[in-house]
């Protein structure tokens, strides 16, 4: 879409939000005070490949519209508890979400008219039931107000984004996925390619306008080994950026290829730890996912504003929560560190609030939390997380997670300091989180306050310093006492990329951390089940054995 189509569109946006605040009524019932849309137009491309054949080769483009209605005022509405519950799909509006993307604008108009329709009965039904509620319980959070309201604001950050190139790319996964015939013991993998130009056109009843204009490309790299021993190890090494020349070369990628492999089987000869409770240094990405996982979620504002939350740092403000000299904070603001671009930054945020840094935890202590457009405090003002997938309402998110150590230490004066604290303690070994996959946690009051994090590589560490794989294990535990027990942290730091999942749905995020050395961290046993070898050999094997 070039910039004369955005324009018309956002043109088209404007006379649909104005005509639908002048005349859309029920008789009986509130109108709107207020309606947005974020219209979101993605052209994506996947393509991949396995073992020197395409299996997925697909271009497509897709529009959608997160329209929200809001009924009441600015100081009450329907919205209850943060939106963190809005995102159901039952509702007619969610099969309306998808919109056209080509020929005349009366389907486009069409399209705007039957979702604003549908969600302003859904308001005006939200609304009712939160009074019928309100019969029984107290709203807490009264007398904060409904959202914030803000002057309007008119940025267009057009950039035109280059389209993928199919055949170069085509190209580079059948290449690259014939590699993985060279070792048998891959049962399965893939090279995958997915690339997204996303447009996002933003407007509101009071006069806002904001275009973004943002590419997302991705090179995955997935391998499923099932050793002679009948051990599976499902791995996957991906790269996820804004700018396409830091993808990997093909040669990058068939080191990959090999370097796997050689994990896995270092991995099959490696002991199973099925449990542990002692030591741990996290190197910088599996630090990264701590803090996330641990401490950013809990710092979302909206949780403060459902009953149904834990709440671990409502209360906290002004208090220590992470030992002295670390600080966390996050800036969408920021586009690249150290070379590399940042896929969680954004200028503008879903409910079209510029981005701002949010200073989170300084020194130790508590200072502030991710804020959205719905107030949390007096005095209230969103730092521009807003942010959401497809149909779900906005709620605060992270966008780029900064965290920094006063007194960081090189790597090789923090792995002396982490053999000192094994010594100290007296255990027998301490662990090393080499890398991690992913993470989850659960925040909600009625649940337990737990983390968990899926590791992919980690070694026991003796007194001595000598190193050794093991396998079978993920690091869990509950916040407060894993993040009040980190005692020394790197000053290196690395990025790490990636889609983070909640409520809002997923949105790409990204964390800079160094590495953390927690004094003790909790690791359980990894879900694994040994699996038969098949009936027959992989195709490649069977000849190879034939030519010997």
């Amino acid at each position: 879409m070039d910039r004369r189509s955005t324009l018309r569109l956002a043109r088209v946006l404007r006379e649909e939000t104005e005509r639908a605040m002048q005349t859309m009524r029920i008789p009986g019932h509130p109108r709107p005070y207020f309606l947005s849309h974020l219209l979101r137009h993605d052209e994506e491309w996947h393509i991949a490949a396995k073992y020197g054949a395409l299996t997925l080769d697909q271009h497509e483009v897709r529009r959608t519209d997160l329209c929200d209605v809001r009924v009441g005022s600015w100081r009450r509405d329907q919205v209850r508890g943060g939106g963190l519950r809005d995102y159901s799909t039952d509702l007619e509006s969610y099969d309306l979400v998808r919109l056209p993307f080509g020929g005349a604008t009366d389907g486009l108009r069409y399209g705007l008219w039957r979702l604003t329709e549908a969600k302003y009965r859904e308001a005006i039904d939200d609304l009712l039931h939160k009074k019928a509620v309100e019969l029984n319980f107290l709203d807490q959070h009264r007398s904060l107000g409904a959202f914030e309201k803000r002057a309007p604001r008119e940025d267009v950050r057009w950039t035109s984004l280059a389209p993928l190139d199919r055949e170069k790319w085509r190209d580079f996964v059948l290449k690259a996925s014939a590699s993985l015939k060279r070792y048998p013991l891959f049962r399965d993998g893939h090279v995958r390619v997915d690339a997204t130009n996303a447009i996002r056109v933003f407007v509101d009843s009071d006069g806002s306008l904001v275009v973004q204009c943002t590419p997302y490309r991705t090179v995955e790299l997935y391998v499923w080994y099932l050793s002679e021993k009948g051990l599976v190890f499902p791995q996957t090494k991906s790269w996820f950026v804004r700018d396409e020349a830091e993808l990997p070369s093909l040669k990058e990628v068939r080191r990959w290829i090999g370097k796997l492999h050689r994990r896995a089987e270092r991995l099959t000869a490696a002991p199973q730890l099925r449990s542990f409770s002692g030591p741990v240094l996290l190197d910088p990405r599996p630090a990264g996912l701590l803090i996330h996982e641990a401490v950013g979620h809990r710092l979302e504002g909206s949780r403060l504003l459902s009953d149904g939350e834990g709440q671990t740092f409502r209360d906290a403000r002004g208090q220590e929560v992470l030992p002295p000299g670390l600080s966390i904070w996050d800036d969408p603001t920021l586009s690249e560190f150290e070379g590399q671009s940042l896929v969680g930054s954004y200028a503008y945020d879903d409910e079209g609030m510029p981005a701002a840094r949010a200073d989170l935890v300084t020194d130790g202590v508590l200072r502030g939390f991710l804020t959205s457009r719905t107030p949390v405090e007096k005095g209230h003002q969103s730092n521009g997380h807003g942010r959401s997938a497809h149909h779900a309402r906005p709620i605060s998110r992270m966008g780029v997670t900064v965290v920094e150590a006063d007194a960081g230490l090189s790597e090789e004066a923090l792995f002396e300091r982490f053999l000192e604290e094994i010594r100290e303690q007296g255990v027998p070994y301490g662990i090393r989180i080499l890398e991690a996959f992913g993470g989850e946690t659960t925040t909600e009051a009625y649940d337990f306050q737990a983390f968990l994090g899926e590791i992919d590589l980690a070694a026991r560490v003796y007194p001595d310093g000598r190193q050794e794989l093991v396998r079978g294990v993920d690091f869990v535990g509950t916040p407060l006492n894993a993040i009040r027990g980190i005692v020394a942290a790197s000053e290196r730091r690395e990025v790490d990329n990636a889609y983070c999942g909640a409520e809002s749905g997923y949105v790409p995020v990204s964390t800079i951390s160094p590495a953390l050395l927690v004094e003790e961290l909790e690791l359980q046993s990894k879900p694994s089940r040994p699996m038969t070898q098949y009936a027959y050999p992989i195709p490649w094997e069977a000849e190879r054995d034939a030519e010997k």
